[in-house]
This record gives C-alpha cells, structure tokens and sequence, in this order.
C-alpha cells in the first residue's frame, strides 16, 4: 500500500505531464536534460498539431454536414487546447520552474505540523485531479478505440492530401492519431499542475494564519510581515503563470460544450453520445480544477488579515499599528485570477453560473433539433 504524502502528490502530477512536458527540469538539471526535455516538447507539440489541421480541413471539407462538422471541430478543440496550453507553458518555462522548484524545495524541509496542513489539502483536492485524469484518459481511448464499434476505419475523421486506405499509411495515420489522443488526454493534466500550485499557497497561507495566531514578539510580528509579502508576490508569480492556461480552458471548454452539445442532445448511436458525454463533461470538471482552489484562495488571504485584526497580543501593542493596518489592507485585495474581456474573477460563482448556461444551452438546442426533425 502507497503511502500519500505531498512528495506523493508531486511525484505523481509530474508524472501525468509528461507528455506534454509542461513541468520543466528543476534548476540543478544538466544541459543534457534541458535538451531532451526542449526535444520532448517539440515532437509532442508538432504530432499535436499535425491531428489538428487535418481535423480543420475535414469541418471544412464537410461543413454542410452538421454531424460531421461538430464532431471534427469538437475533436479539433480538443487537441487544439493541448497544443495552445503547451505553448502558453514554453512561454511561461522559467516562471513556472521557478515556482515548481520553490515548492518542492519547501515541502523537503517542512516540518510535520506543516506537512500535515499540506496533506489535508492534499485529500480535498486529490480525489478531484485523479477523476479528471481517469475521464480525460477513458475519453481519448474511447476515442481510440472507437472504430471497433463504429462505421470508421480511424479514431477520427481527419482528412488528408493523400490515401490512408494504403498500408503502411493507415497504420502510421492510427497510431499517430492514438498518440495524439493520449497527448489530449494530459490537458487536465496541466490545469492540476497550476491547481496544485494555488493549494499550495494556499496551504502556507494557512501555516502563516496559525504562526500569526501565536506572535508574541516585536521580532516574530515582522517576521511574519515578510513571509506575507513573499507569499502574495509568489501567488502573483503563480497568477501570472497560469491566467493564459485559464483562459484557454474557459475558451475552449465552452467550443466544446457548444459543438458536443450537439452530438449529446441530437439523434446519435449511443457509443456516440457516450464520447461525447465523456468529453464535455471532462472539460467541465476541467474548470472546476482551477475554479476551486481561486475561490479558496481568496478567502484564505482575507483570512490573514482577519487573524492579525483578532490577535489579542497585538491588539495591545500601539507600536506596531502602522505595520497591522499595512496587512489588513493588503488582506483586503485578495490575489484573483481573471482576464479582462475572457472571464471575471474565476470562482466557484462563476463556475455555478458557466453550469447554469450550460443546461440552459442543452435545453434550447433540444428545443430546436426536435422542430427541425
């Protein structure tokens, strides 16, 4: 029996990026790793989009075909968002190392009443990641293996400028298309690495609430001033790294809805239905990976200010007044994570609304494909 412990935790999210390569070597890694890791990412980004322009031109190719359009184009967003979320994280490679690697180097010298703040969170939230890892990966084999029940020689229906009824063409198209299904199945995979560094802001936000608790010094006050500062710049770092990654699944999530929906509510063979079901509803759980921790995040940074107002030994300490109303007010412009023009501050509000829209969304077209039939 595995023991969960946060080394678990991190060994394990590392682990389900590894296709996508979204988790750079830390920063003692040999110019070697560097470079197999930059050769990794191009071969996965490239069999990425080489699935994805060929699913564009099959929606051209049959856009007067509802069905097929959707389901190409729905196939497309999906690989479409593994290959975009990729290229925000190349672009974002240093700020995330640098974070990655300040967490892991914390955790190694945590000691166990921190470790033990770290591993409740763990339990909230892990249960979360490893379902929408188990969905994202029974989607894309369900993709896969969806010409065993379907009248479809491939996973896809992908066009080309050249015959794949020929061997060994066929073969080399399927298994690309395989690959690139399991490289979709890693998306989720990304947004739980940005989620797992929000728990663990988190988690020390809470660890500094309880250091707040028991201040009984000039010297142990400031202290605590400092890690505050570092902890809001370091949840800063991480909004920057992630707000792109965000963005995209909110976009993309909401193609997926609109083209799946579709597939879901229209007169469709029930494996068929099944994909999609998988699908959208792996997208939905997607938002929610980030949605969560946000709302926690911002409740935790009012917290901070809350406790250094309820502190009975500062209460009585005048000196140090300038210092308490410096916290507060910072305490009161929690750390959100939003895009001017994509989606206001991501909560677990907003994600109750997306939900609502969406089961709105299902309802209408319902509505529309049953007069049109």
């Amino acid at each position: 029996m595995f023991k969960v412990d946060p080394e678990f935790a991190i060994a394990y999210t590392k682990l389900t990026v590894t296709l996508v390569c979204s988790w750079p070597p830390g920063r003692n890694s040999s110019k070697r790793d560097l470079v197999v890791f930059n050769v990794k990412w191009w071969i996965s980004w490239l069999l990425g989009i080489f699935l994805v322009v060929p699913l564009i031109y099959a929606a051209v190719v049959d856009r007067k075909n509802v069905l097929e359009f959707t389901k190409s184009l729905c196939l497309a967003v999906s690989c479409g968002q593994c290959a975009v979320k990729m290229f925000f994280c190349k672009l974002q490679n240093q700020r995330i190392k640098f974070l990655l690697d300040e967490m892991e180097e914390y955790v190694k010298v945590s000691v166990p009443s921190e470790r033990q703040i770290f591993l409740n969170y763990i339990k909230n939230c892990g249960l979360v990641h490893v379902v929408l890892n188990v969905c994202s990966l029974v989607a894309s084999i369900g993709v896969i293996l969806g010409p065993l029940v379907l009248p479809q020689r491939l996973p896809t229906e992908a066009k080309y400028p050249f015959s794949v009824e020929t061997h060994p063409n066929y073969e080399i198209i399927y298994v690309h298309q395989a690959f690139a299904g399991v490289l979709c199945s890693s998306i989720g995979s990304i947004d739980c690495q940005i989620a797992m560094l929000l728990w663990y802001s988190i988690a020390r936000l809470d660890i500094l609430s309880l250091e707040m608790e028991k201040i009984t010094s000039v010297c142990q006050f400031y202290k605590c001033v400092r890690k505050h500062q570092y902890l809001l710049w370091f949840v800063d770092e991480t909004i920057k790294a992630g707000r792109c990654l965000v963005a995209t699944t909110v976009i993309m999530t909401t193609l997926a809805v609109i083209l799946g929906g579709v597939h879901i509510v229209g007169n469709e063979p029930l494996i068929a239905k099944l994909q999609f079901v998988i699908i959208v509803g792996g997208f939905s759980i997607l938002l929610y990976v980030t949605a969560w921790p946000s709302e926690i995040l911002t409740r935790m940074c009012e917290n901070v200010g809350w406790t250094i107002y309820n502190s009975p030994w500062l209460k009585n300490s005048k000196e140090l007044n300038k210092g308490i109303e410096f916290v507060i007010q910072r305490s009161n412009k929690p750390a959100v994570i939003s895009l001017s023009g994509v989606f206001p501050a991501l909560s677990l509000n907003y994600y109750a609304t997306f939900l609502s829209k969406t089961f709105s969304y299902f309802t209408t077209l319902r509505i529309i494909l049953a007069k049109m039939e």
